[in-house]
């Protein structure tokens, strides 16, 4: 969840000052503090799986590091969508939300996979 907040603040905070279109009393970090249970549901749902295959540590961290990824960048492309393209006119709001948020996921889910796979190693 923490890497979901700090990967969101950074990627939209020059949206963050943007009244949300779908509730306009919500603020910023309220609306990425309820957004980021879906990767952490996502990744309790893996790690349901994973126990019951066992597979090798390197599966395990690409697996939930492209989960994450996905997870961040539906995220980001709906908080995007509520304060700002809601009150804008975007062609492609996938595509804009790509270009929001590459920078920042790519490098979140780096560093979210060392620290998984160096964690899992110590753990085993």
């Amino acid at each position: 969840m923490c890497f979901t907040l700090l990967q969101g603040y950074w990627a939209l905070w020059p949206y963050s000052d943007g009244i949300s279109s779908s509730c306009m009393e919500c603020s910023f970090f309220g609306d990425l503090f309820s957004a980021s249970a879906l990767p952490l549901v996502a990744t309790g749902l893996l790690h349901l799986i994973y126990w019951r295959l066992k597979p090798r540590l390197i599966l395990k961290t690409i697996f939930c590091v492209v989960t994450l990824m996905l997870c961040w960048y539906a995220i980001d492309t709906t908080i995007f969508d509520e304060r700002e393209a809601s009150w804008s006119t975007y062609d492609s709001i996938w595509y804009v939300g790509i270009l929001v948020c590459i920078l920042q996921t790519s490098i979140f889910g780096l560093l979210f996979g060392v620290v998984y796979y160096f964690l899992g190693r110590r753990l085993n």
